[in-house]
């Protein structure tokens, strides 16, 4: 009976028009709306940690990098599917058996050109890894990092990420920003033109 006078309710029909129609008193129908409204209201069911989770991959070629420290960044990626087939199909070569690695410039104070970081850095990864650490770097420094290949002693870049800028690990004078702002943060023109697959030779760590 409650369901059907909520439902003549949510019509707009009155009290007394509801009483009419159920065949009950304008006080019955009255009292069931209040004991209705009396009832406890069950709260949703809580959320897990797994509803908090965020997607592993979002279907896209991207490469990222956060400052941990002033000595560590975390670079992550994501490779799609057509964008390996093509590179395989490029080396001729399988790849999932070809090694993966991670190339640091230091671009401080420089309008990188592909070839003029202070210092250039590789860093293999393994098989299977979609993030990885990169210790042991200069603080106040600003860096980019390319995901790419390594086959036959050369790297093939597939996505490179923006700049970083490293935090100073020293006190800062009074007024002094403890990081060196970006003076021209406008990607350069070049990397419209960068090809993903212009192979270095490739050079060992700093």
């Amino acid at each position: 009976m409650l369901e059907k006078i909520l439902e003549l309710r949510s019509q707009s029909m009155s009290i007394a028009q509801i009483a009419k129609e159920c065949g009950l008193t304008i006080g019955q129908v009255k009292y069931r709306l209040q004991k209705d409204r009396a009832k406890p209201v069950t709260p949703p069911p809580a959320r897990t940690e797994l509803d908090w989770q965020l997607p592993v991959f979002y279907g896209r070629d991207i490469v990222k990098v956060m400052v941990q420290s002033p000595t560590t960044l975390l670079v992550y990626w994501e490779i799609t599917w057509p964008r390996m087939r093509m590179i395989a199909s490029y080396l001729q070569a399988d790849y999932r058996h070809i090694q993966k690695g991670l190339r640091l410039y230091d671009v401080t104070e420089r309008y990188f050109d592909g070839k003029n970081a202070h210092f250039v850095r590789d860093v293999l990864v393994h098989e299977e890894a979609h993030s990885w650490y990169v210790k042991d770097i200069d603080p106040g420094r600003t860096y980019i990092v390319d995901f790419g290949l390594y086959e036959q002693n050369r790297f093939c870049p597939i996505l490179r990420s923006e700049a970083v800028v490293t935090p100073r690990n020293s006190k800062a004078d009074w007024g002094e920003p403890l990081v060196e702002p970006v003076h021209n943060p406008a990607t350069p023109s070049w990397f419209e033109n960068f090809s993903s697959y212009s192979l270095y030779a490739k050079t060992s760590n700093k």
